[in-house]
């Protein structure tokens, strides 16, 4: 339910602002969301994790994330440590559940990357959020990836939506939702 809950709060966020990535439009982004009111509302429920958000959050931040996703995409898995804090936990959408050294889910993914004969993301778009209470900051990801088994296998290709967080720079954890296409 705590996944499902943030994933309704990212989703309802996405509606409540985008951006391009422009400095100028970050810039006044920042500047309507200080001269937006603050939100008196009485909500039907509570928030499990945070509902004080700034959208849209640091896109520096969402460039890390998408330069961590296009060197798995192109099999660069130790080039990604740098992006990691030392401990980091990810959450897959087949239930498999890591918490542990950066070393180890590098691991994970190079075994991962090394059973295709390719992949591909197609990024539908992205969101970056500063979560203020916590000061950490989310990028949310909705995309569709085409995966190629070994020995020309089959195309396997689902929709997916991923949520990461960063704290101090650094991916301290993410969590996977997919469906079939």
């Amino acid at each position: 339910m705590k996944h499902f809950a943030l994933l309704l709060l990212a989703s309802g966020s996405l509606f409540y602002a985008c951006t391009t990535g422009d400095a100028k439009t970050a810039d006044a982004s920042a500047k309507a969301a200080e001269s937006t009111p603050k939100d008196t509302l009485t909500y039907a429920y509570h928030a499990l994790y945070s509902s004080d958000i700034t959208v849209p959050g640091d896109p520096v931040i969402a460039q890390k994330v998408l330069t961590v996703w296009k060197l798995f995409e192109t099999a660069q898995i130790q080039t990604m440590k740098p992006y990691f804090a030392d401990t980091v936990r990810y959450d897959d959408a087949h239930g498999m559940h890591f918490y542990g050294p950066t070393e180890k889910l590098l691991a994970y993914a190079k075994s991962d990357i090394d059973g295709l004969d390719s992949m591909r993301f197609d990024i539908v778009m992205w969101q970056s959020a500063h979560i203020n209470d916590r000061n950490e900051d989310m990028v949310n990801i909705w995309s569709r990836e085409r995966r190629y088994g070994k020995n020309h296998g089959k195309a396997d290709t689902v929709l997916m939506q991923e949520n990461w967080k960063v704290k101090n720079g650094k991916v301290v954890g993410f969590d996977q939702y997919l469906a079939k296409q």
